[in-house]
């Protein structure tokens, strides 16, 4: 599943909530479905994921990507429901809900993911205008080195030597950060 941002799903200025669905609701379903047994429950819940979305949309930060955030709404919305039927049936321990969620969502590689992004997000934005356009062309829209070239009237070398720099610098960044590279 393609990591897509909020303004990838943006049409005339709104959310395309239907594309969204369409592309996120198995996946959220199957989370819930690992989390949750009553089907009643299940369905309540994978609908105010979308619901939440919606609603908050307007606030968010159009290059969030929607997996994650997806990810964050239906954890927290389990745990809520999840409070909701302890207070209905005494359960004593709401952690062991909330521990099994948590175990579910690997939370810690989500986190370093988002560094990871924010890292490399805040380079390209660093970039001189010429590069930022072959980097975002070449990793974001998969434009091959030649057709680069022509749009930008440069040369497939100078093309090639600015995306190698990139990936040298980028590389440099993350390692100085602790990561590796490519994983």
């Amino acid at each position: 599943m393609i990591n897509k941002t909020i303004g990838d799903y943006e049409e005339n200025n709104k959310l395309n909530i239907e594309e969204i669905i369409e592309t996120y609701n198995g996946y959220i379903y199957t989370m819930l479905k690992n989390c949750m047994s009553n089907k009643e429950d299940i369905e309540e819940v994978l609908s105010d994921v979308f619901v939440v979305l919606w609603k908050n949309y307007q606030k968010l930060d159009k290059t969030l990507k929607v997996k994650p955030y997806l990810i964050g709404i239906t954890k927290n919305l389990i745990k809520k429901k999840y409070r909701i039927m302890n207070i209905k049936t005494n359960i004593e321990n709401i952690e062991d809900y909330e521990n099994e969620i948590s175990s579910y969502v690997d939370v810690e590689n989500l986190a370093e993911q988002n560094e990871k992004s924010l890292i490399i997000q805040n380079m390209i934005d660093s970039m001189k205008s010429e590069e930022q356009k072959i980097f975002i062309s070449f990793y974001y829209k998969g434009k091959k080195i030649k057709e680069i070239s022509k749009e930008l009237n440069i040369s497939e070398m100078k093309v090639k030597v600015i995306l190698h720099r990139q990936r040298k610098t980028i590389k440099k960044k993350l390692k100085e950060r602790g990561y590796d590279y490519g994983k």
